[in-house]
């Protein structure tokens, strides 16, 4: 018997996805506030995972500044973050 798992939804991970990042950041220097209000949060679905990136947009994708990555399991829930800052 195949069981149907219930994947998490992407507002599910969001959610997840931005408390596990604000947790994580406490232990970074957090960047200028003119930086700060410029903070875009990037998502992307994939079958397995969600992916949310923290990242300052530029005029140019490629020169946008990612400053975290956050992966949200769909069937686990687990959390994984990176974080490209400095640490306190």
């Amino acid at each position: 018997m195949v069981k149907n798992m219930k994947l998490l939804q992407l507002p599910e991970m969001e959610q997840l996805a931005k408390q596990a990042m604000n947790n994580a950041l406490k232990e970074y220097i957090s960047p200028p506030d003119e930086v700060r209000v410029l903070l875009t949060l990037g998502r992307e679905l994939t079958a397995g995972a969600g992916v949310f990136e923290l990242y300052v947009p530029a005029d140019r994708p490629q020169d946008a500044k990612v400053i975290g990555r956050t992966t949200v399991n769909r069937s686990s829930g687990e959390v994984t973050v990176e974080v490209f800052l400095p640490r306190r």
